[in-house]
């Protein structure tokens, strides 16, 4: 029926072009809008163009990046058929597209959470909900990813709209699982689902969230995008100043009182003026015996100058055996220069697609042959890795050809990062690009530190992979 719409003039002004898409009473159309290329939705009117135009008008009033903008809307008659109309920026493609050939990426997939946690914002102020989020329904105009608006419904004001949110964030849940797996979440899915835990973070704590009902945009954006660790102030940070040797040995004073017992057969002690400044009070030795520190203080430069002695005696001693030896029998000094150096990064074959980009988050991407060997890991010195060695993951790709370009991309970048492509399974997806060698947890936690220094995305995890 909507193709019969071909040719036809809206309004006198939008001429209907191609027929993008239908679905039951909606048509869309190209056409253009102050000469430029725009996009033309056509809604059957069924007694409810009321409704429907109290919607468009509400959408128009919203000018967000991510949220399709409405230029016009009104009602017309085409066809001796009622309809409503709403001209809308011009569309590239949908998820639902890409989705059906492949899945997207964990840094693909944070693209799309990011954006449409932007949209779901901004139509909620607006009190309109999307009623349904689904892969269909995100758009891509450029480089931008945006949330389609024509659909758009209106929460009445006499309604809860708490409920109605609430399904967006759910919806938003299982669009993300979908996005990593291709399968939409079954309505019977818990949080509790194990097969959850085969998301890449951050978004098993995001679909969890989402499930249990209580999650808000403001607590997924803050996972998404978690806050920098608040500075160290200066006064906590600066290092307490080093004692000097004298103050190390030198032991702390003691009141007078303390620090030696007076005779019992002296006079009755008297108590001690107050002073002023801290002061370290000195018994006075008696005559008849040497002053107790400076015993210490001698007794303490003989064993310094004893010390001494014996250490410049073995030096020189080692210096003329050392010689000695060389003069004999001579050997090469090997420094750590001179070691063997470090097995470089495994080559990654360069790919003809281009890494994913923030301007192609919906574009397909070619597959990978079935054929070509998945980058090997460094191994260990033994020449096979021990069982539960650890790994730091900075991205999750389903085909291999575009997780060897990311590993080609950041070796590139940051060589010293040696990443390289691994398969958990030993062949297939997913294919995990990693920096470093597979190593202990405590190394594998430095490593992931340093790698997050270095520019890769926050959610660079380490986690032990056992063969």
């Amino acid at each position: 029926m909507w193709s019969d719409f071909e040719s036809d003039v809206v309004e006198g002004r939008y001429a209907l072009g191609r027929l993008v898409r239908s679905e039951g009473r909606c048509g869309w159309f190209e056409t253009r809008f102050d000469e430029k290329p725009a996009v033309i939705s056509l809604f059957e009117s069924l007694n409810d163009e009321a409704t429907l135009l109290e919607r468009l008008r509400a959408v128009e009033k919203i000018n967000d990046k991510n949220v399709v903008r409405i230029f016009e809307a009104g009602a017309t008659t085409a066809r001796d058929t009622p309809l409503v109309y709403a001209v809308m920026e011009y569309v590239e493609e949908n998820l639902e597209d890409v989705l059906r050939a492949r899945a997207l990426s964990a840094e693909e997939t944070k693209e799309v959470a990011e954006s449409l946690v932007n949209a779901l914002a901004a139509i909620h102020k607006e009190r309109l909900v999307c009623g349904r989020l689904e892969a269909a329904s995100v758009l891509a105009v450029g480089d931008t990813i945006k949330l389609r608006s024509d659909y758009l419904q209106l929460v009445p004001k006499d309604a809860a709209f708490e409920s109605s949110s609430g399904k967006d964030v759910r919806d938003l849940g299982s669009l993300l699982h979908q996005c990593l797996t291709q399968k939409p979440l079954k309505r019977a899915t818990d949080g509790n689902d194990p097969a959850l835990q085969l998301l890449p973070p951050p978004f098993v704590q995001i679909v969890r969230r989402t499930l249990s009902g209580q999650a808000t945009l403001d607590e997924i954006a803050a996972i998404l995008r978690p806050s920098p660790a608040p500075p160290v102030p200066a006064a906590a940070a600066a290092p307490a100043p080093a004692r000097s040797a004298s103050e190390q040995v030198k032991p702390e004073p003691k009141a007078a009182a303390s620090a030696a017992p007076l005779p019992a057969s002296g006079p009755t002690p008297v108590a001690a003026p107050i002073n002023p400044r801290p002061t370290v009070a000195v018994l006075e030795p008696s005559s008849d015996e040497p002053p107790r520190r400076t015993a210490l203080l001698v007794g303490g430069v003989l064993v310094l100058l004893v010390a001494a002695g014996i250490g410049l005696w073995a030096m020189l001693h080692h210096s003329d055996q050392a010689q000695a030896g060389a003069a004999q029998n001579p050997m090469v000094v090997v420094s750590p220069e001179t070691t063997t150096p470090r097995k470089p990064p495994p080559a990654v074959a360069p790919s003809a697609a281009a890494a994913p980009s923030h301007a192609a988050a919906l574009a397909p991407k070619p597959k990978a042959s079935a054929s070509a060997p998945v980058a090997a890991a460094p191994s260990s010195a033994a020449g096979t890795l021990p069982p539960g060695m650890w790994r730091v993951v900075a991205f999750t790709y389903n085909y291999q050809d575009q997780a060897e370009h990311k590993a080609q991309t950041i070796n590139e970048r940051h060589p010293d990062l040696e990443a390289s492509v691994f398969s958990p399974k030993g062949s297939g997806a997913p294919y995990l690009v990693t920096v470093g060698p597979a190593t202990d947890r405590a190394s594998a936690f430095r490593l992931r530190e340093k790698a997050v220094a270095e520019g890769l995305p926050r959610d660079t995890y380490a986690q032990n992979y056992t063969h």
